[in-house]
C-alpha cells in the first residue's frame, strides 16, 4: 500500500492543531512559545491511522500569514489536503491564500472539515458549508467531502477519518500509473542530537532510503551517507516514497546544512540558478513584467528571483504564461513536472505558481520564434517530442551528444525508459545515433556506464557534417597538395568543445555517410583529388632522390626548404607516405 502525507490548510485560530491532536493524540505545536500563544509557528507532525488500517503522516501548517512561507514548506509532498474551516467564522483571508497554494500546488485531492460545529446553529453550519462549496467550485478541490466536527464533543471525527481514507484511496488510485520516482528528500528540519549528531526530517517524494545509503546533499553537491532512518519517532529498515523520514547523517556537520536543501539520488539532480517554467497568476493577481522581482517557492526552498518572461512583455492574470525564474543569490533544486509558488517582493502575497518545465543552462533569446516553439513542447509535448527536444539541449549545453542518462535526468524518468524513446527515434529518422564509448564513457558522456551512446537530432546531425564538409572545403583550397586536413586540427575547428572520443564517433559516422573520407590521422572530402603540375612533379623528384640519397641522415625541413622546393609539394609527399 503506498505511503501517504496529509497536509492541514486553513486560517489562523480555526482549529487545525486542536484538530488533529483530537485525531492522533499528537499535540503537533513542540515549541514553547507556540505552546505559550496558542499559535502555530513551524511545521508539527504526526502520524494518523484510518478505518483500513493504514498509518499516514499528517503535517500541521501554520494559518497565520507571517508564516506563510512555512506553510509552504509543509505542502511538499502532500497527497491530500484537509482544509479547516471554522464554523463560528467561515471562510478567511488565509483560507483563500492556502486554497490557492494548494490549487496551484496541484493537490487534486482532500477532505474539508467545519471545525467548532459545536458553537453554532444548523442552519448557520449549513451556511458556512455552502460558502466553503462555492469557492471550491473553481479549484480542483472541487466536489470535496465538508465534515463538520468538533474537537471538544467529537461529534464527526470518525466520518472525517472516513473521507481521509477514501480521499487517500483516490490519491493512490490516481497515482497508480507511476512505477519509478528518483530518491528525493526535500529537507525541512535540521537539528542535532547529542552523542548521535545531524539529523534531518522531510517528506520522502521518491524512492526509499535505508541506513548505510550514500545520498547527495544539494545544491552543496556533498555525498552524506544515512546512519539510521526513522518514521514517526520509530526505527525503520527503510523509508518508502509517501512517508514522513527522519534520518540521522554521517559526515555532516549540523551548520552545513538548512532547510531548502535536498537528498538525492547521486547524479540526478542538477543545481542551477535558471529554470524554464510555465507560470499561472491568480486572477487576484497583478500582471508580472518581464524582470520583476519575486520570492519563489520550492519544495521547502524559499530564494528571491526574476521572471524573465518569454515570447511576450509581462504574465498576464488568470493565463499561462512561459518564464525563465532566474534566482538571484544561490542555486536551486528542481525536477521537471515539480509545482512552485510565487509571492510579490514586498508587500508578499500569493500571486501565481506553476509548473518547473526544465533545468536551464543560460537565458533564451525572449522573442525568438524557435525558442517559443521549444516551451510549447516542454509544455505539451508528448515524449518523443520530448526526447528530441532534450537531445538537442544537450548539444547546446554541454558541446557532445547526448547520452540517455542526459535525457533521463532532463525529463526526469527512468533511464531504460529513456533509452528505449531514443532507439525508436532513431527508428523513425528523428535522431541520429553515434555508435558506443566502451569503456571511454565516463570521460565523454559524464555517467561512464560502460556503454554510452551518443545522440543527436537529425537537424543537429546535419548541421555536424555541414560544419566538418565546410571546413575541410576551405582546407583543400588553401592547401590543395594536401591530402587532408589532420584529424584534431579538424575537431578543434568544426566542433570545439567536442571530446576526443566523441569525435571519433562523429568521424565514423561521417565516413559511413560517404560526407568524409579518413586516411590514417587525416580526413577529407571524398571528392578532394591531388594533382601536381609537371613542375611540381620535379620537385617532388628532386625532394624524393635527396631522402633516398641520404637514408642514414635525411635532410631536416629547413634544409629541404633552403634548395627552393615549395613546402606544399613536401607536405604532400608526407601526407602520401613518401617521405
Amino acid at each position: 500500500m503506498r505511503h501517504a502525507v496529509i497536509g492541514t490548510a486553513g486560517h489562523v485560530d480555526h482549529g487545525k492543531t486542536t484538530l488533529i491532536r483530537a485525531l492522533t493524540g499528537v499535540n503537533t505545536d513542540r515549541l514553547r512559545q507556540e505552546q505559550e500563544r496558542g499559535l502555530t509557528i513551524e511545521l508539527g507532525f504526526a502520524p494518523l491511522t484510518l478505518p483500513s488500517g493504514r498509518t499516514a503522516g499528517v503535517v500541521d501548517v501554520p494559518g497565520h500569514e507571517r508564516f506563510i512561507k512555512n506553510m509552504l514548506a509543509g505542502a511538499t509532498g502532500v497527497d491530500v489536503a484537509l482544509l479547516v474551516v471554522a464554523a463560528d467564522e467561515g471562510v478567511m483571508p488565509q483560507t483563500d491564500e492556502h486554497l490557492d497554494i494548494l490549487n496551484l500546488l496541484g493537490v487534486r485531492h482532500g477532505v474539508v472539515a467545519v471545525t467548532k460545529a459545536d458553537l453554532v446553529e444548523a442552519e448557520w453550519l449549513e451556511l458556512v458549508a455552502e460558502d466553503v462549496r462555492d469557492r471550491l467550485a473553481d479549484t480542483l478541490l472541487a466536489g470535496v467531502a465538508i465534515v463538520p466536527v468538533s474537537a471538544v464533543t467529537g461529534q464527526g471525527l470518525d466520518e472525517l477519518l472516513r473521507e481521509l481514507d477514501l480521499a487517500l484511496d483516490r490519491a493512490a488510485s490516481a497515482s497508480a500509473a507511476e512505477r519509478w520516482s528518483c530518491t528525493r528528500l526535500p529537507i525541512d528540519r535540521v537539528f542535532a542530537i547529542s552523542g548521535h549528531g545531524t539529523v534531518i526530517t522531510g517528506t520522502l517524494i521518491g524512492g526509499s532510503i535505508k541506513p548505510g545509503d550514500r545520498l547527495e546533499l544539494l545544491p552543496a553537491g556533498k555525498s552524506v551517507r544515512v546512519r539510521q532512518v526513522q518514521v514517526h519517532d520509530k526505527t525503520v529498515e527503510a523509508a518508502e516514497r509517501g512517508q514522513r523520514v527522519a534520518l540521522n547523517l554521517a559526515g555532516l556537520e549540523r551548520d552545513e546544512i538548512e532547510r531548502g536543501m535536498v537528498l538525492a539520488a547521486p547524479a540526478m539532480l542538477e543545481p542551477t540558478r535558471l529554470f524554464d517554467a510555465e507560470l499561472t497568476l491568480l486572477r487576484s493577481a497583478t500582471p508580472v513584467e518581464h524582470g520583476d522581482c519575486m520570492h519563489l517557492h520550492m519544495g521547502t526552498a524559499e530564494a528571491t528571483c526574476r521572471v524573465r518572461v518569454i515570447g511576450g512583455d509581462a504574465a498576464i492574470p488568470g493565463e499561462i504564461t512561459f518564464v525563465q525564474l532566474e534566482l538571484a543569490e544561490c542555486e536551486g533544486v528542481a525536477a521537471r513536472g515539480d509545482r512552485f509558488i510565487i509571492r510579490t517582493y514586498s508587500p508578499m502575497a500569493t500571486a501565481g505558481g506553476g509548473r518547473i518545465l526544465a533545468v536551464a543552462r543560460g537565458r533564451m533569446r525572449r522573442f525568438r520564434p524557435e525558442i517559443v516553439r521549444e516551451f510549447e513542447t516542454l509544455s505539451g509535448g508528448d515524449d518523443a517530442e520530448l526526447a528530441t527536444l532534450f537531445v538537442h539541449r544537450a548539444l547546446r549545453e554541454h558541446a557532445r551528444p547526448a547520452t540517455a542518462a542526459d535525457v533521463a535526468r532532463a525529463m526526469f524518468r527512468e533511464e531504460a525508459s529513456v533509452r528505449a524513446l531514443l532507439e525508436r527515434g532513431v527508428a523513425a529518422g528523428a535522431i541520429v545515433e553515434l555508435g558506443g564509448l566502451g569503456s571511454g564513457g565516463a570521460g565523454a558522456g559524464g555517467a561512464g556506464d560502460g556503454d554510452q551512446r551518443g545522440y543527436l537530432t537529425q537537424g543537429d546531425w546535419a548541421d555536424v557534417e555541414e560544419r566538418m564538409h565546410d571546413v575541410l572545403a576551405d582546407f583543400h583550397a588553401r592547401e590543395p597538395l594536401r591530402a587532408g586536413m589532420a584529424r584534431e586540427e579538424l575537431r578543434t575547428r568544426a566542433l570545439p568543445g567536442w571530446d576526443s572520443k566523441w569525435f571519433t564517433l562523429a568521424m565514423s559516422r561521417a565516413a559511413a555517410d560517404g560526407t568524409v573520407h579518413e586516411q590514417r590521422a587525416l580526413a577529407a572530402l571524398p571528392s578532394h583529388r591531388v594533382t601536381l603540375s609537371p613542375e611540381q612533379q620535379e620537385w617532388a623528384r628532386r625532394i624524393e632522390d635527396a631522402f633516398a640519397s641520404s637514408l642514414m641522415s635525411p635532410p631536416e625541413r629547413p634544409d629541404v626548404m633552403a634548395g627552393g622546393a615549395p613546402q606544399a609539394v613536401l607536405d604532400y609527399l608526407i601526407d602520401t607516405g613518401v617521405v
